[in-house]
């Protein structure tokens, strides 16, 4: 028998998320532990993901990752794309509401000369993003392509900024130009990302 939860706070910060994937175990009759084992038989996005990583999934209070979304999803009969589409409209929502508060923060943070670490470097891009006034994923695409920056995926971009990947040299410049920056404010950026990617691999 499948053990119902609590209902999701409105107050969560990743409320629709988390009853979509509900409805969908509610639907499918699977308890955490049953779709656990699924994971691991079945040809999902994240193989192997555990009762509690799923569990906290559909908690309502943190974004999980995209993978673990769309393995939840496909074992409770959805689509991939079906997930893909509730994760990313759960980070564009919940980037929307922080902006607000993050825009005074936009202007200060680590400075580019102490980004030693992926997480630093993934801190000071949504800074960029912010202080440009938000941008969606799709206007920086165009805005990349307009400029001859090169190209600028939005699946690609989701996941850095969901700290999923490292992003390459070339697509951390198209995404800073498409965010504003000048080619003059490039290079302590370059040297970041290298000192970034030297502790990644390290």
């Amino acid at each position: 028998m499948v053990r119902s939860r609590g209902p999701v706070p409105q107050s969560a910060g990743y409320d629709e998320l988390a009853q979509w994937l509900r409805a969908l175990r509610r639907r499918a009759g699977l308890t955490y532990r049953q779709m656990a084992d699924l994971t691991e038989h079945d040809r999902v996005a994240a193989p192997g993901c555990s009762a509690v990583t799923l569990c906290r999934a559909d908690s309502g209070t943190v974004l999980p990752r995209r993978s673990v979304v769309e393995a939840y999803a496909q074992v409770c009969g959805a689509t991939r794309r079906e997930a893909r589409l509730h994760w990313e409209r759960a980070a564009q929502r919940a980037e929307g509401a922080g902006a607000g508060r993050e825009t005074a923060a936009a202007r200060t943070g680590r400075r580019l000369e102490f980004v030693y670490h992926p997480a630093h470097l993934l801190e000071a891009m949504h800074r960029v993003r912010l202080a440009a006034g938000q941008p969606s994923l799709r206007e920086m695409q165009r805005r990349a392509r307009d400029l001859g920056a090169g190209p600028l995926p939005r699946s690609t971009v989701a996941d850095v900024l969901a700290g999923l990947r490292m992003p390459s040299e070339e697509l951390l410049i198209a995404y800073l130009r498409a965010c504003g920056q000048q080619e003059q404010n490039l290079a302590p950026w370059r040297q970041a990302w290298a000192r970034a990617l030297d502790s990644d691999a390290a």
